[in-house]
């Protein structure tokens, strides 16, 4: 059976434009349109979806409360992360998707790096790679190589514990509660699955709180390459333990010399960096930028 195409572009737009407004008053007013405009998701099922960025997903905002509702409430997902994409990112370059999901930003990537570039997409979670995969297929994105294992600093095998609580993105290498049941995954260390010749301009990290053995494992291919990183930091992960973003900073500079910034506002909307200078700039709960002096 296909699977139905939706389009709600011209909606999806003025919602999404309102969203990037830093007025308080209009992004509630954003976050209530949805419900004014668009069907119920509860009710909307597995579907294909125009985004507003030109590429399409299968996406089922009735199980997945995170990347999935995100696109079909809005037909996009974490502005900020993409406009950062944009920036760092050209026709040739390498793109390093960790935690890709089911593809947005390795979707996105690939039109923008064209048949010259590369994106790695690399994705731990079984169910989720199928998606992922099929996405890929959707946008014929011929420059995406698929790495299914999860990244870590040792090879073997590891149990990765889902969390649809949150959402299918929430899957995690860390155990959210005691006697929870995991899957088993094949773990690789970044160092042995590229040489550190190999290019690397931009590498995004959303890993949910396994971010610092993830690093450590391309450490080597890192300091050679000295990439840009977009990292998901947080002091707020919802049952579940992880490193705070001091410890994710203290880790990047031992990679070279870096500067650190934060996007205004939230990734979720378009904003300017600003620096962060002092551990008590850094945020809660977003992305940190780390840019290496090369390209400052």
């Amino acid at each position: 059976m296909s699977i139905p195409e939706r389009s709600f572009l011209l909606r999806h737009k003025f919602i999404s434009a309102l969203r990037d407004w830093d007025v308080k008053g209009i992004r509630r007013l954003s976050v209530a349109l949805p419900k004014l405009l668009l069907p119920d998701p509860k009710s909307a099922g597995k579907h294909v979806l125009k985004t507003i960025h030109g590429v399409k997903m299968v996406i089922d905002p009735s199980l997945d409360k995170g990347v999935e509702l995100s696109l079909f409430e809005t037909g996009t997902y974490e502005k900020g992360t993409i406009q950062l994409l944009e920036k760092y990112l050209k026709p040739g370059s390498a793109f390093l998707d960790i935690g890709a999901n089911i593809g947005l930003m390795s979707v996105i990537a690939s039109k923008i790096v064209g048949e010259k570039g590369i994106v790695y997409a690399a994705e731990a979670n079984p169910g989720t790679v199928s998606i992922l995969q099929t996405n890929i297929e959707l946008n014929n994105c011929k420059n995406i190589q698929l790495l299914p294992v999860a990244l870590s600093d040792e090879q073997g095998t590891a149990l990765l514990f889902e969390n649809w609580e949150v959402n299918r993105g929430g899957a995690s290498l860390i155990s959210q509660s005691e006697g929870q049941q995991g899957v088993t995954v094949n773990m690789e260390r970044l160092d042995d699955l590229f040489d550190e010749n190999t290019a690397v301009d931009l590498v995004k990290i959303d890993v949910e709180g396994f971010e610092p053995p993830v690093i450590r494992g391309g450490m080597n291919w890192f300091r050679k390459q000295l990439p840009v990183f977009i990292i998901e930091v947080s002091e707020k992960r919802e049952k579940e333990t992880g490193p705070s973003p001091l410890e994710i900073m203290e880790l990047v500079k031992t990679i070279g010399s870096y500067r650190f910034y934060k996007q205004k506002g939230t990734k979720e909307r378009k904003g300017k960096l600003l620096e962060i200078k002092t551990a008590e700039e850094l945020p809660k709960h977003d992305n940190i930028i780390c840019i290496p002096l090369k390209n400052n």
